[in-house]
């Protein structure tokens, strides 16, 4: 049996039908409170309670091959604390349970966004540090990065197999479309939309069942201690944008503004910050890190993963022309 946590989230969704599609038996860990709408039908068993419950943590665990765990903070909202509570102690608390009951793999669910790309001589493999100026990306990157770091360290004094997926940015079914890194509409604009950056930068966009095929298959083949980028291709800002026109899922039309431009915002904004004690969402290095055009080696997950990206950006744009993207598209 297959232990799921964040199925009640757009990716964990998703992930419950892949591995149903495989045969696979599933419990999730929901929090007490949740609709119970939420649940995948594919869902067998229920354990209520949180990451921070021991008992509840052992009774999702027991008798578990693989934990997938997709649970995290992802709202923009949100102390440091909060987010290191949720995205990093809560999975330690995960680890220690799968490792006490006997669990013979874990499958984090991380980020590409990780990475610290000044260090990268050529494409972004998994041996690429990650982002060692990180917390100034904000709380949500810093708490990723952070617990990324602990599961790997977890699995090297552990029996405990652990394995850990980075995909980019999820688009697709039910999602509510990704428009840009950094953008924002025109008021009373008809659709226009302000992209900071140029048409052509690179997005590493990772269409959701790309994603699952790719955690499905590190459940079952992946390398022990391994980490595995999960990108779909090289597609800039301006060609998803024109798909996602062409095919009707949103009447945006961007204008794209050079990031120059907002230097002297991000400047402004950092001195306002440091003037209040109240941090502004804009600084000089998100600017940089929102903007830069980064190429990723997935050789890792294609050789040793067998993994293929089913979907193209044309089929995987036209899967989102009918959505009814749900409040928690991005969770």
């Amino acid at each position: 049996m297959e232990l799921l946590t964040g199925c009640t989230g757009y990716l964990g969704r998703h992930l419950a039908q892949r591995l149903a599609r495989d045969g696979r038996t599933m419990r999730a860990l929901i929090r007490v409170g949740t609709d119970l709408k939420r649940i995948p039908p594919q869902i067998e068993e229920t354990v209520w309670g949180a990451l921070d419950d021991p008992a509840a943590l052992a009774r999702a665990t027991h008798a578990i091959d693989t934990v997938y765990h997709l649970a995290a903070r992802v709202s923009s909202g949100g102390s440091r604390d909060a987010f290191e509570r949720d995205n990093v102690t809560a999975t330690e608390n995960l680890l220690e349970a799968a490792d006490a009951a006997g669990v013979k793999r874990f499958v984090y669910v991380s980020s590409a966004g990780i990475y610290g790309a000044d260090a990268a001589s050529g494409d972004i493999d998994e041996s690429t540090p990650l982002d060692p100026a990180i917390d100034q990306r904000g709380a949500y990157a810093w708490s990723k990065a952070r617990a990324d770091d602990r599961v790997r360290r977890f699995g090297e004094n552990s029996r405990l197999e652990v394995v850990v997926v980075r995909p980019g940015i999820l688009y697709g079914a039910e999602a509510k479309p990704f428009l840009g890194r950094l953008s924002f509409p025109v008021p009373r604009g008809r659709g226009r939309r302000v992209v900071v950056g140029s048409r052509e930068n690179l997005l590493p966009l990772t269409h959701v069942d790309n994603a699952c095929d790719a955690i499905a298959l590190a459940g079952e083949r992946g390398a022990r201690g391994s980490a595995y980028n999960v990108i779909d291709g090289t597609t800039t800002q301006g060609e998803y944008l024109s798909l996602l026109a062409d095919a009707g899922v949103t009447a945006v039309r961007p204008t794209y503004v050079p990031s120059a431009l907002f230097t002297p915002i991000a400047m402004g904004c950092e001195l306002a910050t440091r003037l209040t004690g109240r941090a502004l969402p804009l600084t000089r290095y998100k600017l940089r890190r929102a903007t830069e055009s980064l190429r990723y080696d997935t050789s890792a997950a294609r050789d040793h993963l067998g993994w293929e990206p089913a979907l193209d950006l044309p089929a995987g744009v036209a899967s989102m022309k009918d959505n009814h993207a749900p409040d928690d598209a991005t969770g």
